[in-house]
């Protein structure tokens, strides 16, 4: 179940919400309480970064204008999507509202809310379930999770895919192993950044020469997928 965090100063103010976030098939999170603006597990571990982030103020409640400002500066929620829901009274007073992905104004449907989200997702470059992933004859299926290479599956982990999918999503950017632990894996994994080497080094395998070709090393940073033509060392 994908995740969403929910950012509001009470409870009330985010009860209604989340109940439709998990109609909608997400896990709501409450963030942003006692100043902690990624929540944690249970066991104290940074949790799986979200595939929504949702700012709700209440009828009677200020604007959320420094929290609103925390959330555009912070690195983990740079590629998530998210949507402000506010009452009408808020308008006037939040800044910066086209920074958001979406704006929910109070009072709102359950199918303005899907929309909203779905068109949220599509301007952050997160890409809708069902949807493919190209890169030439490479093609990432993420209704089925199948990998398929010049119209033949190839058999992927579950985190050799998830990795592979983050990269495909991303073209072009660079990512140090550490941000891949944490994007990709969601928590600062035991086995450290020697982690992503290994399954850097497995997907290359399995994705065969051509492909294996677009995922390039940039030494002493990390890790960057190519979608265009492949220039071979």
């Amino acid at each position: 179940m994908r995740d969403a965090w929910i950012y509001s100063s009470t409870r009330d103010a985010s009860a209604d919400l989340a109940r439709s976030l998990a109609e909608l098939g997400f896990s709501p999170r409450q963030a942003g309480r006692n100043g902690t603006l990624v929540p944690s597990g249970d066991d104290g571990a940074t949790v799986r970064m979200p595939a929504l982030a949702v700012v709700v103020a209440g009828a009677g409640e200020p604007a959320p204008n420094e929290l609103w400002a925390e959330l555009r500066g912070l690195d983990e929620l740079a590629d998530v999507p998210i949507v402000l829901a506010l009452e009408p009274e808020h308008l006037m007073t939040v800044a910066d509202l086209a920074a958001a992905h979406e704006l929910l104004v109070a009072p709102f449907s359950q199918a303005e809310l899907r929309a909203r989200i779905a068109r949220a997702r599509r301007e952050s470059s997160q890409v809708e379930d069902g949807q493919l992933l190209r890169a030439g004859s490479l093609e990432l299926d993420l209704q089925t999770y199948q990998v398929t290479i010049d119209g033949k599956v190839v058999g992927f982990a579950y985190m050799e895919y998830e990795l592979l999918k983050f990269l495909l999503m991303h073209p072009g950017r660079v990512f140090s192993r550490e941000a891949l632990l944490r994007r990709v894996w969601g928590y600062d994994y035991y086995g450290g950044a020697r982690t992503v080497d290994v399954h850097i080094r497995r997907i290359r395998a399995k994705l065969g020469q051509e492909h294996a070709a677009r995922i390039k090393t940039v030494r002493s940073v990390g890790y960057l997928f190519e979608t265009g033509p492949v220039r071979h060392a």
